[in-house]
């Protein structure tokens, strides 16, 4: 279970460090079935010529769905609140690990801006400041802060990652005023996706799971940014184990009944 001042700098700032939040053996299983699984991916090609990204991902996995399973799901329900749905999964290698400023999730509205996506990564590489580490622009999601911001995201959009370094602030990217996620494998690095956030100077072969929620949506709006916004792929398997999954069965319960409210 979070602190209540840990509850609070993610509201605050939108993020939040864990560390150690994995036991060692269990990262280590995650790492084993990561690389097995990436290079099943690549026909058992070597890793060298373009970033690798296999989504969904989770369905494949069963110790990280255990995991969801037996403490994930309760550091989401104190981060977003009871009631979540799951929006997804993703597993990466990267090459270059250049990815310029910008949010996952933006709006113009309050309402769409206030309703929490949170993805958590868990990183199976050590990271620094200067060598991959996820930067973020603390209380960026925050409505007010967030539209001010939205120059950067303009010139995400138009310039795609071609020119990552490229801000309307007089800096390159690199030298943006930003927080670093400095990482060990088994912390947690979790972050609400309408965070505004970067990554330089990674290295290849750079590995990482990312994991997707979406608050329990109570209005009408809600609902319409999960149909637009929000993965429902089922890629969650609550049977992945013979061991019941109490936890994964009830995510994927309100999880389905959510796709069948939205579904067209």
């Amino acid at each position: 279970m979070l602190t209540t001042d840990q509850k609070a700098h993610f509201d605050t700032f939108g993020f939040l460090s864990i560390k150690q939040a994995i036991f060692t053996k269990t990262i280590m299983q995650i790492s084993e079935e990561v690389d097995s699984m990436l290079e099943k991916n690549r026909d058992g090609r070597p890793f060298a010529t373009e970033d690798q990204v296999i989504s969904p991902f989770v369905g494949q996995s069963t110790t990280i769905t255990k995991l969801v399973n037996d403490s994930i799901a309760e550091i989401v329900a104190d981060l977003i609140g009871p009631g979540f749905i799951w929006a997804g999964s993703e597993c990466h290698a990267t090459l270059n690990s250049t990815h310029g400023w910008h949010a996952d999730r933006t709006s113009e509205a309050d309402e769409e801006l206030a309703y929490i996506r949170l993805k958590i990564n868990m990183y199976l590489d050590p990271i620094t400041a200067e060598n991959g580490a996820l930067r973020v622009l603390p209380g960026s999601h925050q409505p007010e802060f967030h539209r001010i911001l939205e120059p950067l995201e303009t010139i995400h959009l138009e310039a795609g990652n071609s020119d990552p370094m490229a801000t309307p602030y007089g800096v390159l990217g690199p030298d943006m005023p930003f927080v670093a996620f400095e990482s060990m494998p088994g912390d947690l690095i979790c972050f609400n996706q309408s965070l505004f956030h970067s990554v330089f100077n990674g290295f290849a072969g750079r590995r990482y799971v990312a994991l997707k929620f979406a608050a329990k949506p109570t209005t009408e709006t809600h609902y319409k940014v999960i149909a637009d916004t929000v993965d429902l792929s089922p890629d969650l398997d609550p049977e992945i184990d013979r061991v019941p999954l109490p936890g994964v069965q009830e995510i994927c319960k309100r999880t389905e009944a959510i796709r069948v409210r939205i579904a067209p």
